[in-house]
């Protein structure tokens, strides 16, 4: 527990320092550039701070929890830089920063020690052996950020637009809390799951997981076209910023999605049996065609 702790502060330490020197750079940068301009430059240099800790420490996991408070940090930067204390602002921020306390307790609950080390990590790292700082740079933590910077969009225009609150938005707020929901319900059963098994060859079964592979990448996915609905639901136009949310998907769908399956179906019997009964994403019961 010991070891736990002291690797969450060493973590936490080098995220206070990424948040500095980004903040630093956009009033350097402030009034040369686009806002939202300021703001990627800013966030991609926070990540290369993070990169260099990773190779410090020798570990890319040290990246794992930027996922979920790159947008929370941004967001609340950007209320008290343009003063948006608002009720719409507020209760944005009430929901992001629901998905980022889940996402962020979720991986505190995972992470052991700093050896812990993400098992996609030490995969890319054998494929690609001398080029695996590279790959780890952009690979693993650059291309996530630009992904949620894009899915991030429309809530930091929302911010610094000062835009008014519509009571349709209220649809986008519930989208991302059920979004949210989801991945905590998913996390929950598979952590009971975790619990009971008697080898890690088992494949879960239960709950949502019995009707959907990923229930889990479904609530991520779903909260960020969330995101872009509360921006995007009280004037119905501005359909571009949709883009980040469906980048975010395509990057599940292509990526994440059947990197975690190959993994999978290396150590998992049946594991190509659970795919052809189970549906990818959505958690519906699939029904099989009777013959003919």
């Amino acid at each position: 527990m010991k070891k736990k702790v002291t690797g969450l502060l060493v973590y936490l330490f080098v995220y206070i320092i990424a948040a500095t020197v980004g903040i630093l750079f956009y009033n350097l940068f402030e009034g040369h550039m686009d806002v939202l301009l300021n703001i990627f430059l800013c966030d991609v240099i926070a990540t290369v701070s993070v990169f260099i800790f990773s190779l410090i420490l020798r570990s890319a996991s040290i990246y794992d929890p930027y996922w979920s408070v790159q947008t929370a940090v941004i967001y609340i930067a950007l209320m008290i830089k343009f003063g948006r204390f608002e009720l719409g602002n507020i209760l944005f921020l009430v929901f992001i920063l629901f998905w980022a306390i889940r996402l962020t307790v979720n991986f505190i609950i995972h992470f052991s020690d700093m050896s812990y080390i993400d098992w996609r990590y030490r995969m890319l790292k054998e494929k690609s052996k001398f080029f695996y700082p590279i790959v780890n740079l952009l690979g693993i933590e650059m291309f996530p950020t630009c992904v949620v910077y894009l899915a991030s969009i429309p809530a930091f225009l929302y911010v610094i637009n000062g835009s008014a609150f519509y009571w349709t938005q209220i649809f986008g707020l519930l989208v991302m809390a059920i979004g949210t929901l989801l991945e905590i319900f998913s996390d929950h059963e598979m952590i009971k799951f975790m619990e009971v098994r008697s080898s890690n060859k088992e494949i879960i079964r239960l709950g949502l997981w019995k009707h959907s592979r990923h229930p889990n990448y479904l609530g991520e996915i779903i909260f960020w076209f969330g995101v872009a609905l509360v921006y995007f639901m009280p004037a119905c136009k501005d359909w571009q910023y949709f883009t980040g949310a469906l980048v975010n998907l395509l990057m599940f769908i292509f990526i994440s999605i059947p990197m975690a399956e190959n993994h999978m179906r290396e150590y998992k019997p049946g594991f190509d049996q659970y795919v052809s009964e189970t549906r990818m994403l959505l958690p519906i019961k699939r029904f099989k065609r009777k013959k003919a």
